[in-house]
């Protein structure tokens, strides 16, 4: 091989050798960013748990139950701890949904949740929290829960359990059903410190329902005690806010509290606010009361009533106070004091 030979050669192998190393540092920094890609894609996946993954749509009719429920049983299983329902969707339940201890249920923004059927919607669990989102009930057959917590639970300060940001609607036209219910009805069984903020609830029998049932157990109590409801609006309801208890144990109420509350009554409002128990606290604005010309009486402290307050705009006369020390204020009442 002459020398000019030689010089082609070894030209044609150097360039042949960059192309090589050319393609290889492609192709590896390729592989790369799809490792990144795939491995934040799996970082992602491991902070929640989405419901579209286990069969569940919310663009069709389909009932989506069983596939919510699976998505909460892997986030329970797994210890992810969250579950999300994206996107302005609307999701079927005709079943309910067990929303078990430590999980919470992510809503977008306006995610709704359509329950077609008569069943309790969701059982909220200890520690457990719903974020967002419409409960939206279509079906005038429903008469039980939208949002049911269990005093066996035995919820107490240091858990988190919690609501939040939600809309609970009953766009049926029934006026069936109750938005919130916690209920204590066995020995032991308690509920307090839940915090529920920012609540809407339109449309039902009772929006907020609080329970005591005394135990069938002597010298053991159930209690609903100490529990916040910030910035409730209630609508449309036949009873707003019912507090069933005992004046103090053995089944007690007490100490619960209602601020930032804005309460429209309608036609259908019989009742806006019934208190059974102790030390209950409500602050707030009811709405167009002269719609209810055949009943001023929308408030009543019962006979098992004691140091419960009211401070809103209505006057003295319609409220019924059968029980002992409640306080109520209004505008009219602070009037005539200042005289």
């Amino acid at each position: 091989m002459n020398k000019r030979s030689l010089i082609l050669y070894f030209s044609v192998l150097m360039s042949v050798t960059a192309i090589l190393f050319l393609y290889n540092n492609e192709v590896n920094n390729k592989y790369e960013q799809e490792d990144k890609v795939v491995a934040r894609a799996v970082n992602v996946q491991t902070e929640y748990v989405n419901v579209d993954e286990f069969g569940a749509n919310g663009e069709d009719s389909k009932d989506d139950s069983q596939s919510i429920q699976a998505a909460i049983d892997y986030s329970y299983d797994s210890k992810i701890g969250k579950v999300k329902l994206l996107g302005n969707k609307k999701y079927i339940l005709k079943q309910g949904l067990v929303l078990k201890a430590g999980v919470e249920l992510e809503f977008g923004q306006n995610t709704r949740l359509r329950i077609d059927g008569n069943f309790r919607a969701i059982d909220v669990k200890k520690n457990a929290s719903i974020l967002n989102g419409v409960l939206e009930i279509v079906n005038p057959n429903f008469s039980s829960d939208a949002i049911y917590i269990d005093g066996d639970q035995k919820i107490w300060s240091w858990d988190r359990t919690q609501i939040k940001n939600v809309t609970i609607v009953n766009a049926a036209g029934s006026n069936k059903g109750t938005g919130i219910h916690l209920y204590a009805g066995e020995s032991g069984h308690f509920i307090s410190f839940i915090n529920f903020i920012d609540i809407r609830i339109a449309g039902f029998h009772t929006g907020v329902k609080l329970e005591a049932v005394k135990p069938k157990d002597k010298d053991k109590y159930s209690f609903i005690n100490g529990n916040r409801f910030i910035n409730l609006t209630l609508d449309d309801c036949i009873r707003g806010i019912d507090i069933i208890s005992s004046i103090t144990i053995p089944n007690e109420s007490s100490g619960n509290e209602f601020s930032g509350l804005q309460i429209q009554v309608s036609k259908h409002t019989k009742e806006v606010i019934t208190v059974n128990g102790s030390d209950n606290k409500f602050e707030g604005m009811i709405w167009d009361v002269h719609l209810l010309k055949d009943n001023k009486s929308i408030i009543e402290f019962s006979k098992d009533s004691m140091r419960n307050s009211l401070f809103s705009n209505i006057g003295s006369a319609y409220i019924r106070d059968k029980g002992k020390n409640n306080y109520y204020s209004s505008p009219e009442e602070e009037a005539k004091n200042n005289r």
